[in-house]
């Protein structure tokens, strides 16, 4: 009887310290981890994100305009009449000058440059122009040349400022422009006359 007695007393000891290691090493620490877990889960699931926008609106864009005049007159797409250069009854070594102001009325600076195209005539081989920033007395140009006498080409176009000019806005000048015939002008060209249109050409700055 006392050997059942201890063995009962030794088996429940025995339960006993299962249940405690149990206890300690297995069941209820993963029972806390496993709330935990469900736990950190309802948090992620239930939480409201605070946000925020913001828009920046630019200002206007616009674009310039290039709008060159000669003259007060546009040119474009008739031709200003340059009436006071013209001359009749000339002979080898005459010349005639005009002044031509070039004025920028557009709204951005502009490069320009200048051609002379003839007419279909053999004198227009055998007339020279020439460009100054000067005044003019009528025949011939004052100041600083801006181009070497040129002759003109009949039927065709040479290049008179080949290098650019540049005005700025509201800016003018005055280009003086001076036509002569050629002294070495032959025999065969008397009683002929020729047209020049001298064509401006601007382009952003």
């Amino acid at each position: 009887m006392e050997t059942m007695s201890r063995q009962e007393v030794s088996s429940s000891a025995s339960g006993f310290g299962a249940r405690a290691r149990s206890v300690i090493s297995g069941s209820k620490p993963r029972a806390i981890a496993s709330l935990g877990i469900v736990f950190g889960l309802g948090a992620i699931g239930t939480l409201a994100a605070w946000s925020d926008t913001a828009t920046a609106t630019s200002g206007v864009f616009s674009t310039g305009s290039i709008d060159m005049q000669l003259a007060d007159e546009q040119g474009n797409p008739d031709a200003y009449a340059f009436a006071t250069l013209t001359k009749e009854g000339m002979i080898p070594g005459d010349s005639v000058a005009a002044v031509l102001p070039v004025q920028n009325t557009g709204t951005t600076p502009f490069n320009y440059t200048m051609s002379a195209a003839a007419s279909s005539s053999e004198l227009a081989d055998h007339m020279m122009v020439k460009v100054t920033t000067g005044t003019s007395d009528g025949e011939v140009c004052s100041g600083d040349p801006l181009a070497a006498d040129q002759f003109l080409l009949s039927g065709d176009s040479v290049d008179v400022l080949s290098e650019p000019r540049t005005l700025a806005v509201g800016a003018s000048e005055d280009l003086c422009i001076e036509m002569s015939v050629g002294p070495d002008a032959p025999n065969s060209v008397q009683d002929m006359s020729v047209e020049a249109a001298l064509n401006f050409n601007a382009t952003t700055a």
